[in-house]
């Protein structure tokens, strides 16, 4: 798999994950999402997808995420996946609140447009006469 695709699918991981939440949370809104134990379940494990695809572009190439989608915070999102993973306890309901309903969108978008830019910088492969 080319560098190209592997980063490609990363965000693409991204896009898909931030579907599934918006599926799961669309019939609901505010705080009543989070007082569902299933969705709030679901929603926090595609939160840690989307973190651990932010960790994965940064280790592919440390900095293509912010130059691709240089209005998303890339270190949060990498960070927030630690949040979720060690305070799970203590998980600020406003914080994943305000990620729910004014992050996700413009993430998506983001993502989908350094998808369209990995697909057209790609180069014709060749091949051997």
């Amino acid at each position: 798999m080319s560098s190209n695709s592997r980063l490609a699918k990363c965000f693409g991981d991204i896009v898909v994950a931030v579907d599934l939440i918006q599926l799961w949370t669309e019939r609901k809104g505010g705080a009543e999402i989070l007082n569902d134990a299933l969705v709030r379940s679901a929603v926090e494990r595609q939160l840690l997808v989307i973190s651990e695809a932010a960790v994965r572009l940064h280790k592919l190439d440390p900095a293509i995420a912010s130059r691709l989608a240089p209005e998303t915070d890339w270190s949060g999102i990498r960070g927030i996946g630690n949040f979720l993973r060690h305070r799970y306890d203590d998980l600020d309901t406003g914080v994943i609140l305000d990620v729910l309903q004014k992050r996700l969108g413009p993430l998506r978008a983001a993502c989908e447009r350094a998808k369209e830019a990995l697909g057209k910088s790609k180069r014709p492969e060749t091949r051997p006469s």
